[in-house]
């Protein structure tokens, strides 16, 4: 007999965790860490403790966690996991260069404070904490099991835990490496679509995935964060042209967005290169990513997916100046954005949000986070050019229509959304 229990995500968005077992074996999809304003507000020591009390309640002889993607709201969680846990290759990458930096970053501050005259022994030993702590976040990074791309037209190869099957499907979703599962066990088959939608680039593989592998499906396991919502999603190839036409108004472009989302990274790349414009980013972050991006996926893509930005420094100052640039920022490069801000000519200068516009428009979202409307304010000119991560209803609706399954759990939805 197979049992599904979601612990957390019926009634929220992100904060994924979904059990699937059997008499002698369980699997579980995403341990993610709660959203700001979706679920409470957990400390670590809760979070711990919630991990604790899901693991060891239902133990079985075997038994193991596979994420979808990398985000937070999905694998947030996984430094306190005890068991087996898969992840894609492409998404470890992604995790082992994010902590990698951060843990070489408290290094360089702990290393510039300690040649200080005046030390506090107090900040002295949070520095040595912090570099510990991201010492070991690394090492657990390293320690996740993976499971290869599969090539196009290829079948993708299961991983057995006891008497379940997991089978791994290349997704489409704003972050880089996402994935459903097809789940199998004790003859009963089981879709879970993790995070996805159909308007990206990758997003044309959905429908032939779930006509080929989806069929016969008991379950199908659905996200539904747009639900409430009644408007279509643009497809990136259209957030591309609608930032290619605000970019040739202005001379100097910086562009909000995220350094995992590897196909809005494309959809810049192809707006600046349509209006000559050279591809600026002022990111470690970013750069590394950029580069593992390029370095896997340029080939597959035929070079839609590969980078060559220019990392911007002050010598580069000059020369841009007289060209322009289109510059794709985070909100962690806020102060020195409003350096450099300082130096340009205003009404020749444009910020595109390319980000979820609730982050500054909802009250409690900016009381939670308030730098994505501290970063709109400072410019004079702004224009929103964004589409969702997620599937609208419609394509919600059709994927339900594809797979024909006899039962639908829909989670990462909010509490009053409906199918």
């Amino acid at each position: 007999m197979v049992n599904i229990k979601v612990h957390r995500g019926l009634n929220q968005i992100g904060g994924c965790i979904t059990e699937i077992w059997t008499d002698t074996s369980r699997v579980f999809v995403d341990f993610g860490q709660n959203l700001p304003t979706h679920g409470e507000p957990t400390t670590p020591e809760q979070d711990r403790t919630l991990v604790n009390e899901i693991i060891y309640q239902n133990t079985k002889e075997h038994q193991a966690v596979f994420y979808t993607h990398a985000h937070e709201d999905h694998a947030g969680l996984f430094w306190y996991i005890p068991i087996d846990q898969y992840i894609g290759e492409g998404s470890k990458e992604v995790l082992l260069t994010k902590y990698r930096i951060l843990e070489d970053a408290f290094i360089k501050e702990k290393e510039q404070y300690c040649l200080q005259p005046e030390r506090c022994p107090q900040k002295e030993n949070m520095y040595e904490k912090e570099c510990v702590s991201m010492a070991g976040l690394v090492d657990r990074v390293e320690k996740l099991k993976t499971w290869a791309r599969t090539e196009a037209k290829m079948t993708p190869a299961s991983i057995t835990i006891g008497d379940i099957k997991v089978t791994p499907f290349l997704n489409c979703h704003s972050i880089y490496d996402s994935y459903m599962f097809l789940i199998e066990a004790d003859g009963k088959r089981i879709w879970h679509t993790g995070d996805y939608r159909e308007h990206g680039y990758l997003g044309k593989g959905l429908f032939p995935t779930l006509r080929k592998y989806a069929t016969d499906i008991d379950v199908l396991i659905t996200e539904g964060t747009m639900l409430k919502r009644e408007d279509r999603c643009i497809h990136e190839r259209e957030v591309s042209r609608k930032m290619a036409s605000v970019m040739q108004a202005f001379k100097y472009v910086f562009v909000l967005a995220s350094a995992t989302d590897i196909e809005r990274l494309a959809a810049i790349k192809e707006a600046a290169k349509n209006t000559q414009k050279p591809l600026c980013i002022w990111s470690l972050f970013m750069k590394r990513t950029m580069q593992l991006f390029t370095e896997r996926e340029s080939k597959r893509s035929r070079g839609l997916f590969s980078f060559a930005p220019l990392f911007y420094s002050d010598r580069l100052y000059g020369k841009l100046k007289r060209r322009g640039f289109a510059m794709i920022v985070g909100t962690s490069q806020m102060d020195r954005v409003k350096r450099l801000l300082g130096k340009l000519p205003q009404e020749e200068t444009l910020l595109i949000y390319s980000s979820w516009d609730g982050y500054y428009r909802m009250p409690e979202q900016v009381k939670v986070n308030p730098t994505y409307k501290e970063f709109r304010e400072l410019f004079r000119n702004v224009v929103d050019v964004h589409t969702s991560g997620h599937a609208d209803r419609a394509t919600i609706k059709k994927v339900i229509e594809t797979v024909k399954p006899k039962k639908v759990i829909c989670i990462h939805k909010e509490a009053d959304a409906e199918l």
